[in-house]
């Protein structure tokens, strides 16, 4: 019969967790000073630490990180759209994380304005490896991909005139544009919208602790939400450029 001390620690130890965020995409989530920080990493902390959670992170770029969790290496993955193509291989939570906009970004020059995703048809589109943008995008066949690494490549390209248009997270772009002036400022302009998404942890199908954890972090986001705690989060990530 197990002993009340090693029940305690095998219950301790369960509810340890950790997950997988991206390495380069701040506000969100991103390596900076040797470990990983962001909006998405406090309000998943938080979140946790609600329904007495201690969860730890890793770094990786975001397809690396959608192949772990994929694959059942690691509980969960974060920050991902919930669409269609992602729940075939992955589990999702009820409660989103925070929701984001999708901006359409052109070069300085151009004089569009109030584009929405049927604008990209036929067009040379610039996207991030790995990314997936809703399924209205995604699912266009007419649309011509110009994949890159990083957001910021993306941007790059976009400068160059090796993509139409480029697609963007606004808070992203926004830290991007201060990041990188030299490269970017008064180059680019938003003219569209994908619209606002909600992004959540992509958990595992295959890992045995992804469900009970998927569960946990809904009845921790649905606390945080309901005392104040959420709100102070989203306030101190409002101007990222300051942490």
């Amino acid at each position: 019969m197990m002993l009340p001390l090693a029940q305690s620690r095998a219950d301790e130890a369960s509810q340890n967790l950790v997950l997988v965020g991206e390495d380069e995409w701040y506000p969100y989530a991103a390596l900076k000073d040797g470990k990983l920080q962001g909006l998405a990493v406090d309000i998943l902390e938080a979140a946790y630490a609600a329904v007495n959670v201690k969860v730890s992170f890793k770094s990786a770029p975001y397809a690396r990180c959608l192949m772990l969790a994929e694959s059942g290496q690691e509980v969960g993955c974060f920050d991902s759209l919930k669409d269609s193509k992602l729940m075939k291989t992955l589990r999702f939570h009820q409660e989103p994380i925070f929701r984001a906009e999708i901006g359409i970004y052109a070069r300085a020059d151009s004089i569009e304005l109030n584009l929405k995703p049927a604008a990209l048809k036929g067009k040379i589109v610039g996207v991030t490896h790995g990314y997936t943008y809703t399924d209205e995008v995604d699912n266009d066949i007419s649309i011509t991909r110009e994949v890159a690494p990083t957001d910021l490549s993306n941007l790059r390209k976009l400068v160059l005139k090796r993509s139409d248009y480029a697609l963007i997270y606004t808070r992203v772009m926004d830290y991007l544009m201060s990041k990188h002036a030299g490269d970017l400022a008064g180059k680019l302009r938003q003219v569209g919208s994908i619209g606002q998404n909600d992004l959540y942890v992509s958990f595992s199908k295959k890992h045995p602790d992804a469900l009970k954890f998927s569960i946990l972090l809904d009845q921790g986001l649905r606390k945080i939400k309901a005392n104040g705690l959420y709100h102070k989060l989203e306030q101190k990530w409002r101007i990222p450029n300051e942490h």
